[in-house]
């Protein structure tokens, strides 16, 4: 592919193009913005005709503006849709919205390209980029939604770059192993062992820290007793995380009454959002719940080979971008409820102890 070629060249399929019968092109349509996402098919993408006021708008104007999370704002946007030419074209609407919800709330990241065009930043003028072959003209736009809960972190104060957060992860995790499992890295690697070899940047992280050290008496790498405080709080902690917030994993939240439903087995996962609005880091609750998950070892083929790589930990962390969208207000009820239940339980638990030991000693 040349340098400067684009990097989406859909067919522009301009006889089948939907909108030359809708009925507003003739009235107050300036031009169409069309959007496919990645590679989805150009006539799998939706569309939507708009008004003058919104061609002379910097894209991210025109995202906020058409796009936007406030329903009452979106109303007029709904309205032109041509649903009896793609009575899908409401839920693609939503599908968007949610989209530039979590671009606003850095849980994602979207670039725009324009199809057999350049790729635009948020600052391109609308009106610069419209099809001239078209009529009406056609903002042809393909977008490309990226997660990443390493980047999600640095943004929230909680990294400093990905060098350090991917330091961090793979560091815990061989701790973890080192102290958690019959693992042994040996100080002095076999030539043909590469495998074990990889780890000795990690491990010479956990030196730094007095974490572990070399034991020339057994030719290994063990923890020192820091090091086996650091797992033993480790695995306290995510013990504690499981404990504390394991009831957020299957809400049903009635946003009309209030009402909550916990472990129906037809709710969404809550988690992610509770431990955030509870103080704690997404990531690293996610990774050392995930650490002291039997299966992780089983997770890939070789984990001394995986935490070499970004991609892993992107994957492992996907919960963190991916949660679901909630209100602030809904959260909050939703914790309420949650520890509410919570209580009740543990009252109702201990309720039935005292029963329990009482009917004992009469039975005596």
């Amino acid at each position: 592919m040349p340098k400067d070629a684009p990097k989406y060249a859909k067919p522009l399929d301009h006889a089948a193009a939907p909108w030359r019968d809708f009925s507003l092109a003739d009235e107050d349509t300036a031009f169409v913005l069309r959007i496919t996402l990645g590679d989805m098919p150009i006539e799998d993408g939706f569309w939507i005709a708009l008004p003058d006021d919104i061609s002379s708008l910097l894209l991210r104007g025109l995202f906020s503006q058409v796009f936007p999370t406030n329903p009452s704002l979106q109303h007029p946007f709904v309205e032109r849709l041509d649903t009896n030419g793609n009575p899908d074209l409401p839920d693609m609407y939503d599908a968007l919205v949610e989209i530039f919800a979590r671009k606003e709330l850095g849980l994602c990241s979207v670039d725009s390209h324009v199809n057999h065009g350049p790729k635009l930043d948020d600052s391109a003028v609308v009106s610069n980029h419209l099809t001239k072959i078209d009529t009406p003209p056609v903002l042809d736009l393909v977008l490309e939604q990226r997660f990443s809960a390493i980047d999600y972190s640095i943004r929230r104060g909680e990294f400093r770059d990905v060098d350090e957060a991917l330091t961090w992860m793979r560091s815990r995790v061989l701790l973890f192993f080192l102290g958690a499992s019959d693992y042994a890295l040996p100080t002095e690697p076999a030539d043909d062992d590469d495998v074990d070899a990889t780890l000795l940047p990690v491990v010479q992280a956990l030196i730094d820290e007095e974490l572990v050290e070399p034991s020339h008496e057994s030719g290994q790498f063990e923890l020192t007793e820091l090091g086996q405080e650091t797992v033993d709080g480790m695995i306290d902690e995510a013990e504690t995380v499981i404990e504390r917030y394991e009831v957020f994993a299957d809400v049903l939240y009635d946003s009309e009454t209030g009402d909550c439903e916990f472990d129906s087995g037809a709710g969404i996962d809550l988690r992610i959002p509770v431990y955030e609005a509870e103080g704690l880091s997404a990531a690293r609750a996610v990774l050392l719940v995930e650490l002291c998950d039997e299966e992780f070892a089983q997770m890939v083929d070789d984990w001394r080979t995986a935490i070499d790589e970004r991609e892993f930990f992107e994957a492992l962390l996907l919960p963190v971008v991916e949660r679901p969208l909630i209100s602030p207000s809904a959260l909050d009820a939703i914790i309420d409820a949650g520890f509410e239940l919570m209580e009740q339980l543990a009252s109702d638990a201990t309720l039935t102890d005292e029963d329990a030991q009482l009917r004992r000693s009469i039975d005596l």
